[in-house]
């Protein structure tokens, strides 16, 4: 269990820029969370606020990183703007979506059939992002009450995104694999009870074959669907509307610091830097001939090397390390002291390499 730590000058810095305007009812009753209304006091803009109680953070900080580890964009899901540590409470600043819920657009009458299939369809497409990233995400509690509706956008009079997916408080964060079922479970509960909601305000009867299908979906899908994109494509069938394509994921840019962002400068430092390296690798005194010798100038060279992959953070090399992609300041310089010396430890250890088997 965390204990209670101090929020740093710098933590509450952020946070004092965040003026309160009102508090948000939490209708799950969940006394553990606080959920507000904040400006922004530099631009005016409109944020949420969440101070929650006990919570995991990581799936805030995967939501956070999402876009920048996966290089494609999130849609359907609140910007996370920043994340504050106060040890058994979680402060997170969150984009503000000026959208009902589902619950209240129901109980407006202003869903039809084909509406709630469209909103799923949606549903089922955030989460197959979600589910497929590195270090895919599950909501974990999908309900009514967390999944607002842009109604403007579902009748066509905007482009904006239709659905988003908010409330990831149950959320868990995966290294390999998410749990899809649970969420799969949690969307086709949804719809259920959102059908049955359906049916007891409609003043005229709900059926045919849209209306069959989408109580297919709800009653067999958790049994049925093992992935996402069997239940968005058996919905897309429903309304007439193919699945979107897959997200194939990017090839990893290889090309070496320095040359990524094909600025001239930055390329020329770059050549410079690596020319010395080889020149350093080359006209050191060494301690053995022939085959050993040349493996002794790789040894020297990759070590200067693997420096500059850690500090250009090469291939995302720090990003897998949550106190290097954190706020403190402090962690992070502890966390460069810790791969100084790491790296020059593993290099030596090679470079004796020789001598040890000789020895042997």
């Amino acid at each position: 269990m965390q204990r209670y730590k101090k929020l740093d000058r710098i933590n509450e810095l952020e946070l004092s820029m965040y003026e309160e305007i009102s508090e948000i009812p939490d209708v799950e009753g969940d006394y553990d969370s606080r959920v507000s209304y904040v400006r922004d006091i530099r631009d005016g803009k409109l944020y949420i606020k969440k101070e929650l109680k006990n919570v995991d953070k990581d799936v805030y900080e995967g939501l956070l990183k999402f876009e920048e580890i996966n290089e494609r964009k999130l849609p359907g899901v609140p910007k996370i703007i920043s994340i504050t540590d106060g040890g058994n409470t979680v402060y997170v600043i969150e984009e503000f979506i000026n959208c009902p819920t589902l619950r209240k657009v129901i109980e407006s009458h202003a869903v039809s059939p084909d509406t709630l299939a469209l909103i799923f369809r949606e549903v089922s497409i955030i989460l197959e992002k979600l589910h497929k990233g590195k270090n895919p995400i599950s909501h974990g509690a999908i309900s009514d009450t967390n999944i607002l509706v842009n109604m403007e956008a579902i009748k066509g009079n905007t482009k904006e995104q239709k659905v988003y997916l908010v409330d990831f408080d149950c959320g868990e964060k995966h290294l390999l694999k998410a749990d899809v079922g649970k969420d799969i479970q949690g969307a086709c509960n949804t719809l259920k009870s959102c059908m049955d909601a359906m049916m007891l305000k409609s003043i005229v009867e709900l059926d045919g074959e849209l209306w069959d299908g989408l109580k297919d979906i709800a009653e067999n899908g958790p049994a049925r669907y093992s992935i996402d994109r069997q239940m968005m494509i058996d919905i897309g069938k429903l309304i007439g509307k193919r699945a979107p394509r897959v997200d194939k994921p990017k090839k990893k840019n290889y090309t070496l610091p320095g040359f990524r962002t094909k600025k001239f400068w930055k390329g020329f430092i770059a050549s410079i830097g690596y020319i010395l390296m080889f020149f350093i690798a080359y006209h050191m005194d060494y301690d053995y001939e022939g085959y050993w010798n040349i493996y002794e100038r790789v040894c020297v060279f990759c070590g200067m090397f693997s420096y500059v992959t850690w500090f250009t953070n090469y291939m995302g090399v720090r990003d897998k390390y949550t106190f290097m992609t954190g706020k403190s300041i402090i962690k992070k310089i502890l966390g460069h002291f810790i791969a100084v010396v790491a790296i020059f430890g593993f290099w030596m250890m090679m470079l004796v390499g020789p001598e040890l088997f000789h020895w042997i």
